[in-house]
């Protein structure tokens, strides 16, 4: 921009207009290429991604506490810690399974006709499960940092050790001396963050439906357990 006078403050004024000017071409320059190679980065790592995100494999431990609902006793007087490990894979951004072994110490309790007393035993349960991963099937995503799935699956539970509730069978007529085999099915919701590549948090909690007699008592339907559990886990087997 060239300025035709010789009134100073017009000459001031022109040199600020076309130093102002300037200052805006370079700023926009500089948009430009911010702009430019964010868009190229992008670019690339899309063009030689470093690994593909499913499907993977995934090992597993949790700890936490589980109890079992006992009619005409308080659940919280009968909380317990468990322990758990997984085996599983995804397949898709949406569905995995997994192998999942939990236990291993309960308890019971009973009040009634004069006497209020808990006893002990173990157990054990083997869980074929499914995964749905709701973020990623409800947002049509295949990544998510954070993940919330759907647990659903079936297993066998068994329970031994019952020495406890087998001392007062005159008030627990159904307890068993024996290992007591039972199914187990399960619905759960487990909450996970990925905090690297191989390695994810996560929180679970579980109901567990079991045959009637697993607690020693008979009360004409099925025995719930309500287990909630922290974990880490380790995925693998992404491919390159």
């Amino acid at each position: 921009m060239q300025c035709w006078s010789n009134c100073p403050k017009l000459d001031y004024l022109c040199t600020a207009m076309c130093q102002k000017k300037n200052l805006q071409r370079i700023v926009h320059v500089i948009i430009l290429l911010v702009l430019c190679s964010s868009i190229r980065a992008e670019n690339t790592a899309e063009e030689s991604p470093r690994h593909q995100t499913y499907p993977y494999m995934f090992l597993g431990i949790q700890g936490g506490m589980q109890t079992t609902f006992s009619k005409g006793y308080s659940t919280a007087q009968l909380i317990t810690p468990t322990a758990s490990v997984s085996f599983g894979a995804f397949f898709t951004p949406y569905v995995g399974t997994r192998l999942h072994v939990n236990g291993i110490w309960d308890k019971g309790g009973y009040a009634g006709n004069g006497v209020d007393f808990q006893y002990h035993y173990k157990y054990s349960t083997i869980n074929l499960d499914m995964m749905i991963n709701l973020v990623n099937l409800i947002c049509r995503r295949t990544y998510s940092a954070m993940n919330v799935y759907f647990i659903n699956g079936f297993g066998l539970n068994m329970a031994w050790g019952n020495g406890d509730a087998c001392t007062h069978k005159d008030v627990l007529p159904y307890a068993y001396e024996n290992t007591c085999f039972s199914h187990n099915i399960r619905l759960g919701l487990m909450v996970d963050y990925n905090f690297a590549k191989n390695f994810c948090i996560n929180i679970e909690i579980d109901g567990n439906n079991l045959r009637d007699r697993f607690n020693s008592k008979l009360s004409n339907h099925s025995d719930w357990q309500l287990t909630a559990q922290l974990g880490v886990a380790y995925k693998f087997g992404h491919k390159k």
